[in-house]
């Protein structure tokens, strides 16, 4: 036979007890914290009306039109400052030129590209040899990141006529 034995109900455990509780405090903490928040919003809210306020109070039509001025002041300067800021100073190329030039080379042009930091010259030599003198100079200067010959040729006179690319380092300017 089935004897029916009354049994106590399970007891939640203290860990869920504990988590429980702690549910309840953080429901509480935010529903006080929505409250206090938006208090203090609404008491921002009114301080900035009243500055606002008091500002044009105190703000006259020719203060504001001084103010503009001031602005529109600064605005042309900053706009300057970065325009100077961005300006390359080209005669540096005739000083690394005048630095890099062999004795027996002459350069009859020079053309400056002051974008792509490259200048194009053109010269006469005597020889092949001061010619080839004249690249290994310019590779080893440290402002001349690529020296490019374009075109050798043979003048009339017997000389060497030449034109070359020299691509400078972005630092130089």
């Amino acid at each position: 036979m089935v004897e029916i034995i009354p049994k106590e109900a399970p007891k939640p455990s203290k860990g869920l007890s504990a988590l429980f509780y702690f549910a309840i405090f953080l429901l509480f903490l935010s529903v006080g914290g929505y409250f206090a928040l938006n208090n203090f919003l609404q008491k921002a809210e009114s301080d900035l009306a009243s500055l606002k306020l008091e500002v044009s109070q105190i703000m006259t039509p020719e203060k504001t039109a001084l103010e503009q001025e001031i602005l529109t002041s600064k605005r042309e300067i900053d706009n300057f400052s970065s325009l100077v800021e961005q300006h390359l100073e080209p005669s540096i190329v005739f000083a690394i030129i005048q630095r890099v030039t062999h004795p027996q080379v002459w350069f009859t042009s020079l053309d400056f590209d002051p974008i792509q930091k490259v200048f194009k010259v053109s010269g006469e030599t005597q020889s092949f040899e001061s010619l080839g003198q004249q690249i290994l100079i310019m590779e080893g200067e440290e402002t001349i990141d690529a020296v490019d010959l374009k075109t050798v040729s043979i003048s009339k006179e017997g000389g060497i006529e030449f034109d070359m690319s020299l691509s400078l380092k972005a630092d130089v300017f």
